[in-house]
């Protein structure tokens, strides 16, 4: 009979082991990871709020030049 506990012992520590790797790994992925995730997001909110400006900064100037070749020819 004490065999069948200390084999029962010992299977209640490696599944605890495992749980407790599991949550540590599941704890990483929640915590850890967003903070992380969120420098390729603002890389890319950047450069699209750069691309953005540019191309209205080029757009005004088109319009710009635009007319002020209009009034030259019209």
């Amino acid at each position: 009979m004490s065999i069948i506990k200390e084999f029962a012992s010992s299977i209640l520590l490696i599944v605890s082991w495992f749980i407790f790797a599991i949550s540590a790994y599941l704890l990483f992925w929640t915590i850890i990871m967003p903070g992380l995730a969120i420098v390729p997001f603002l890389i890319s909110f950047i450069s699209g709020l750069l691309c953005y400006n540019i191309s209205r900064k080029l757009d005004a100037s088109k319009k710009s030049n635009s007319s002020s070749t209009n009034e030259h020819y019209g």
